[in-house]
């Protein structure tokens, strides 16, 4: 029986060339991942163009479709964005187009993102060993952006960037569109320029939120202006109501005790005593009480007492018996 044209990790299309998964931001330490992996399958050569394509027409063409296709499926389940080149005509195309998206793109976001990283990573739950396995790898990514250097202009702007991303990672949450805008420009403002930009943008939220508050005030104010009386909720005695009935403030007819005894509250009905049209308007009058006071008291009303509601009923017996 002859041997398999390929071991079974060969043709596996499932398989993943490396733990590394291709996101917006790690282009660099994938592509040197992959590429490791497809040159230990002796594949790096499709995605290079060393292998080229027979023509269709030639008896190698489908070996080589299969191999290419099997590179291809490779490439795309070691990615997190398969779906933007799932259409790809090749496995070549396809790390073209991989390289012309995200390879080419400013990478100062992701040396940010390390820094700030690095700078807050603590080993938590881990293991000494998984704690520094963390640290290595992102001081390895951080190299393939920043590859060791003795220019000295190279690492003046370094420092200059350094101090930067301190400022930026310094800021509040409300600055988060700001900091994300500053770190995808294809070059980085100066450092006085980023200063200038922070501040425009803390004057510009003072403006809009007082702009806000005053919309709200207004709109309050004229709210408060054009709301219909009987919308409002008095505690007690509402002094803009007058009652057509007994002339007393507070009420109005159609609410009035005196003529709706079926309104009043269930302490005063308790009460004995007539009632009888009036008796409000002499009782609100608190001149005619002081004045008369004696002389009630001397033409024999019989139980006076301070209490408001027994005071009514013996007032208006007086009152009914005169």
């Amino acid at each position: 029986m002859d041997a398999p044209a390929f071991s079974d990790v060969e043709v596996n299309p499932n398989q993943r060339l490396s733990s590394v998964l291709l996101n917006e931001f790690n282009y660099f330490p994938w592509s040197r991942a992959v590429s490791l992996a497809l040159g230990g399958r002796s594949k790096i050569g499709y995605v290079n163009g060393a292998i080229e394509a027979p023509v269709i027409t030639s008896s190698t063409y489908e070996l080589w479709l299969r191999k290419d296709q099997l590179v291809m499926s490779w490439l795309l389940n070691s990615t997190e964005i398969a779906e933007i080149f799932s259409y790809s005509e090749s496995s070549m195309h396809l790390w073209k187009q991989v390289k012309e998206m995200y390879g080419n793109q400013n990478n100062v976001a992701r040396v940010f993102q390390l820094k700030k990283n690095l700078a807050s990573l603590q080993q938590g739950s881990k293991t000494f060993v998984q704690h520094l396995g963390s640290l290595t790898n992102m001081w390895n990514e951080l190299d393939v952006y920043r590859p060791h250097t003795t220019d000295a202009t190279v690492l003046i702007k370094r420092a200059k960037e350094d101090k930067i991303f301190q400022l930026l990672a310094s800021l509040g949450p409300e600055f988060e569109d700001l900091r994300s805008h500053i770190l995808m420009n294809a070059e980085l403002p100066s450092f006085t320029g980023v200063c200038a930009i922070i501040q425009r943008e803390e004057v510009r939220r003072k403006v809009m939120n007082q702009e806000t508050k005053d919309s709200v005030s207004e709109t309050r104010a004229y709210v408060s202006s054009n709301k219909r009386p009987e919308g409002k909720v008095y505690k007690g005695k509402r002094p803009d109501l007058k009652c057509s009935y007994c002339d007393s403030l507070g009420h109005i007819k159609d609410r009035c005790w005196i003529l709706h005894t079926e309104l009043k509250p269930k302490f005063l009905k308790e009460t004995k005593g007539p009632e009888i049209k009036g008796t409000q308007k002499y009782l609100n009058n608190n001149s005619y009480m002081a004045n008369h006071a004696a002389t009630l008291s001397t033409e024999g009303m019989v139980n006076f007492t301070t209490n408001p509601a027994a005071l009514i009923n013996d007032f208006a017996a007086y009152l009914y018996s005169k």
